[in-house]
């Protein structure tokens, strides 16, 4: 019987052991793994970093031609008598330089008119109602009709 024990107690060491073993290994995986994804997580942020200074030269170098092209037009004013060709090149400049303009703009937001438009747009951002009315200078039952029936 004692022998059958030992056999016993020698096969679970065993199994520990291999489990112990096999646990190890998939931890060593799974930290090459991370490691891979940390690699590959530099590598696109060096990429991404490369094509924005990229981009960056890019539309300075467009910037700067553009302002050339815009102070040649600007000093070379067209007179009435010349060709309407030249006229034309002028006139697509113009327009190419108020598009670019227009495109660099940031569109500034609107603000509503009437007092239930700014309340209510108020409360979309956010505020509570006892905000609304202390920043309307109103009270807060009045702003809460007004935003339940829209008058302003």
């Amino acid at each position: 019987m004692i022998i059958f024990l030992l056999i016993l107690s020698m096969i679970f060491n065993i199994a520990s052991f291999l489990s112990i073993y096999l646990l190890f290994m998939r931890q060593n995986r799974l930290i090459s793994k991370e490691v891979q994804h940390e690699k590959a997580l530099t590598e696109i942020e060096q990429t991404f970093t490369g094509y924005l200074l990229e981009m960056k030269d890019e539309n300075e170098a467009f910037l700067k031609q553009f302002e050339k092209i815009s102070r040649q037009t600007a000093a070379n004013e067209i007179k009435p008598s010349e060709s309407s060709e030249a006229a034309e090149t002028v006139m697509t400049v113009k327009t190419t330089r108020n598009l670019a303009a227009a495109a660099y703009k940031k569109p500034q937001p609107k603000k509503p008119e009437s007092m239930s438009d700014r309340a209510r747009a108020m409360v979309d951002q956010g505020y509570s109602i006892e905000e609304v009315a202390k920043e309307l200078k109103k009270g807060k039952t009045e702003i809460e009709l007004m935003l339940k029936f829209g008058q302003s």
